[in-house]
Order: structure tokens, then sequence, then C-alpha cells
């Protein structure tokens, strides 16, 4: 019962900087926003599938990839 609540909780504290910010200072555009959102999504939903787009061998070359990205290895 907890984890659904406090995993909203985490998706607003990671959606909302990126689309309030822009808002506030009047610097973001609504093409910014969908696509911080859309790319938000995108990398969420493919940590949580069970296939991998990227092959381990890249992340053996350059190590820190493992860091930035979000993948399920």
């Amino acid at each position: 019962v907890v984890h659904p609540f406090a995993e909203h909780l985490l998706y607003l504290a990671i959606f909302l900087p990126g689309v309030v910010v822009p808002w506030i200072t009047r610097t973001g555009s609504l093409v910014a926003v969908c696509g911080y959102v859309t790319f938000i999504d995108l990398m969420n939903n493919l940590g949580h599938c069970n296939i991998e787009f990227i092959p381990k061998w890249t992340f053996a070359i350059f190590p820190p990839l493992k860091y930035i990205m979000y993948t399920p290895t």
C-alpha cells in the first residue's frame, strides 16, 4: 500500500521541476516541457523493461555510462 504512494511522490518530484521552473521563470516553451516529460517517461519505461537496448560491452568501454543511463543492467 505504501509503495504506490511513495512512487507517485517520487514521480512528482522528478517531473515537477522540469515543468514548474520554466513556467515560473517564463523561459520555457511547450515543446521543451513536452520533450522533458516524454524523455523522462521514456527513460523510466526503458528502465522497467527487461530488454537490453545497450550491449554490455558498451559499459565495459565507458563505465560511467551506467550511471548516466537508466537501464536494467
